[in-house]
């Protein structure tokens, strides 16, 4: 694929609302065991000042005067940066020390257009934390095979700027926290067939989210938000018709988690040592099966639209 040449290599945008490990962030991308030039970019707030700790010209801090949403951050960064690749990760997240290199020599094989999504792995000692990760992220473990995907979080992803430019970037009507990315990547995969999972391209995930009310609210969003619940997707990406209706989606929601739990235990080979989540996961996939249903109660098409 041809790339149009700026200034450096990569640039690596990162949205932040205050989280308390910024630091961990950049340092981990600091310590990257590359050759390739890159710079960093935050946007957002960072009530911690841990950004403060970083002054370098390669580390820029745009610092929003409201709490902005991630796609809209995203977005800014990118229109500030310099660099021929662009690649986000997220303020809660610690890059591995060849992070930066695994994604680039994926790009620099590639023949045609591509967006790279890379593994997530966590610590296992905070069970309500690790339960959350493992709901949000089976897909996207270390465990799982390198492969095409149909669509990938973009708390660790990498594509071309001449990529970048065809997309328009995220859409910025979505609100905090949301699935911005998962619309982003799903018009690549319609488009281009072009998202490739790489585990070994990975970031140690570590959120704030502590209890069980918030982990809740985690996954009902996600539902609620879910590229499944948008009318302009469902006919492109044969979302069957008991996730197109509100009431079989919330009748039905229990056999819908029974499946799911299937899914990560023999399809997708979930590792034993995280199988004592199951129990609160199959919960969590209930509720984001009444999020979905709120979705096509109020989801509407001119908030969120094409």
């Amino acid at each position: 694929m041809q790339i149009s040449k700026k200034l450096m290599d990569l640039s690596i945008i990162i949205p932040n609302l205050h989280s308390p490990i910024i630091d961990r962030t950049i340092q981990s991308l600091l310590d990257q065991k590359t050759d390739y030039s890159y710079e960093i970019i935050i946007i957002g707030q960072d009530k911690f000042n841990l950004t403060g700790n970083f002054i370098r010209e390669d580390i820029i801090f745009l610092e929003t005067e409201k709490p902005t949403p991630p796609g809209i951050a995203r977005n800014m960064g990118v229109s500030q940066s310099k660099g021929n690749f662009i690649f986000f990760i997220d303020a809660d997240c610690i890059a591995s020390q060849n992070w930066i290199d695994t994604h680039m020599s994926l790009h620099q094989k590639s023949q045609g257009p591509i967006l790279i999504g890379g593994g997530v792995t966590f610590g296992l000692s905070n069970y309500l934390e690790l339960v959350d990760n493992v709901s949000t992220f089976h897909e996207n473990m270390r465990h799982i095979k390198a492969g095409k995907k149909s669509l990938l979080p973009s708390l660790n992803m990498s594509l071309s700027r001449d990529l970048w430019d065809e997309t328009g970037g995220f859409n910025p009507k979505y609100p905090y926290p949301s699935g911005e990315d998962a619309e982003f990547t799903t018009k690549l995969f319609l488009r281009y067939d072009c998202l490739w999972f790489e585990p070994e391209a990975f970031i140690y995930h570590k959120h704030n989210r502590q209890s069980l009310l918030d982990i809740i609210k985690h996954s009902y969003l996600f539902g609620k938000y879910s590229i499944k619940g948008n009318k302009n997707f469902q006919e492109d990406l044969h979302i069957p018709l008991v996730l197109r209706n509100k009431w079989l989606t919330i009748f039905l929601s229990p056999l819908m988690s029974i499946y799911i739990i299937f899914k990560m235990l023999f399809i997708e080979k979930l590792p034993i040592k995280y199988w004592h989540t199951i129990p609160i996961i199959f919960f969590l996939k209930i509720v984001w099966c009444l999020g979905l249903a709120h979705s096509m109660l109020r989801f509407s098409n001119d908030l969120i639209g094409q």
